[in-house]
């Protein structure tokens, strides 16, 4: 039968954890790869269209598409780009909800209990907000972001190379935030899950675990080893993940 107060055995458990969580980061790449190539496609087509020696003037880009269809070139280009991230959210969605189920099941089959999964609450943290909330408002900044790109862009009459270079670092900094959200939500769900799971094994107490590292920051190396009643369980406060990326874990107290 498994330890469940074995703290070596539960480290490895969140080492499992983080490895899934990589495992499914490596398919939001990919997503998110997707994407930035379907929005350098369209700003090549756009630059094609209306642009001289790889240049459109922001003039241009105001002009209608056509007589008929009344629209800004420049706003049909950048609904485009919202097209784009609107497209691929469901796809997101997906995975992390895939990965985070993924990774409460490893805590109910390591502590040997049943716990019904469906619509189990994630909400954490001083906004009290979970993951898919969380991922909403990023793939809203990435949007309203790279737009700005472009539109800034234009308005400084930067060559077409030099546009999908600024795009290329964006998406750079979008997957490193995916990366973040990924190990943040992916610790709470853990954290969370495993405070139901001691609630329902009767735990009174638990200790708090970090690895204790050079990459151990102030405020989880000033955590390690404490120990906590159960009643002061608080994901962010006393139990991990207490920052983006944590590597901390809850092990139980025994009451004997």
């Amino acid at each position: 039968m498994q330890d469940i107060y074995d703290e070596e055995a539960l480290e490895k458990l969140e080492e499992k954890q983080h490895d899934q969580t990589l495992e499914s980061l490596l398919i939001l790449a990919a997503l998110a790869s997707v994407t930035r190539g379907r929005i350098e496609d369209e700003l090549r087509s756009f630059y094609q269209k209306y642009g001289k020696d790889g240049v459109v003037t922001y003039a241009e880009a105001r002009k209608w598409v056509s007589q008929k269809d009344r629209r800004r070139r420049l706003n049909t280009l950048l609904f485009s780009i919202q097209l784009s991230f609107i497209d691929v959210y469901p796809k997101f969605e997906q995975e992390f909800r895939d990965m985070l189920t993924k990774v409460m099941e490893m805590e109910l089959s390591f502590f040997a209990i049943d716990i019904d999964l469906t619509d189990f609450p994630l909400r954490w943290g001083i906004d009290n907000l979970d993951w898919a909330d969380r991922l909403v408002n990023d793939i809203e900044k990435w949007t309203a972001v790279i737009q700005s790109d472009i539109k800034r862009g234009i308005l400084q009459r930067k060559n077409i190379n030099d546009l999908l270079k600024d795009i290329e670092k964006r998406f750079n900094s979008i997957e490193s935030v995916l990366e973040s959200l990924s190990v943040s939500e992916t610790s709470a769900a853990s954290s969370i899950i495993r405070h139901e799971i001691f609630r329902e094994l009767g735990i009174d107490k638990y200790q708090f675990y970090t690895r204790a590292d050079e990459r151990t920051c102030e405020t989880c190396g000033a955590m390690h080893g404490l120990i906590f009643p159960m009643s002061a369980y608080e994901v962010g406060v006393t139990a991990s993940p207490m920052h983006p990326r944590c590597r901390c874990w809850e092990v139980p107290i025994s009451s004997e």
